[in-house]
């Protein structure tokens, strides 16, 4: 059961990465990166209200009905026409479900060729910008690169400490970690 699960999730970030090529392809032939950026980043803060993301996920509201709410949706946001021809073939494949996942490889992909690099750190409180600044320079030295986006989420129940992901690297200096590694030593496993 475990390895249907596995091709499942392998056969959905292959398709996501599929689209966002298509996606980066298409916008860098027709010279419209920036703008399908900004549509995407857009889209992407709309996606994760719950309302619009029952809309994509549902299997009782019809592709055409799908295609017909997001190519309206695109057009109030004043969309590039590349995004809302995109979004409608994503739609009527079937495919909206995956759409989050989508924007994020496109995303990746755009932060990749301009030679971008993403990192992302958990901690369980805020960060000030003096840590914040001196992350991106740890990162830039680790990858190499000049440039560099952090993104930071907050999860209290790290206690305290940190996780960072740089790409495929994470390094997890939390105090959940350390305590639960303290905790498996104790229970002799």
């Amino acid at each position: 059961m475990s390895n249907f699960w596995y091709i499942n999730l392998k056969s959905n970030s292959e398709i996501s990465q599929r689209y966002a090529k298509a996606l980066f392809e298409l916008c860098a032939e027709s010279k419209t990166l920036d703008k399908v950026e900004k549509d995407i980043l857009n889209l992407n803060k709309l996606v994760d209200k719950s309302e619009i993301n029952t809309v994509l996920k549902s299997q009782m509201v019809s592709r055409d009905q799908q295609a017909l709410f997001m190519e309206t949706l695109l057009k109030k946001l004043k969309s590039n026409p590349l995004t809302i021809k995109f979004v409608g073939t994503v739609a009527n494949n079937g495919r909206l479900k995956y759409l989050q996942s989508i924007m994020e490889e496109f995303l990746k992909t755009l932060s990749i060729n301009r030679g971008e690099q993403v990192a992302e750190v958990i901690t369980a409180f805020p960060i000030s910008k003096k840590i914040n600044d001196s992350l991106v320079e740890e990162v830039k030295k680790l990858t190499k690169s000049d440039k560099v986006e952090l993104k930071t989420k907050i999860d209290k129940s790290l206690i305290g400490g940190l996780v960072l992901r740089v790409g495929s690297t994470m390094i997890d200096s939390s105090i959940k970690t350390k305590l639960n590694s303290l905790k498996m030593i104790m229970k002799g496993v």
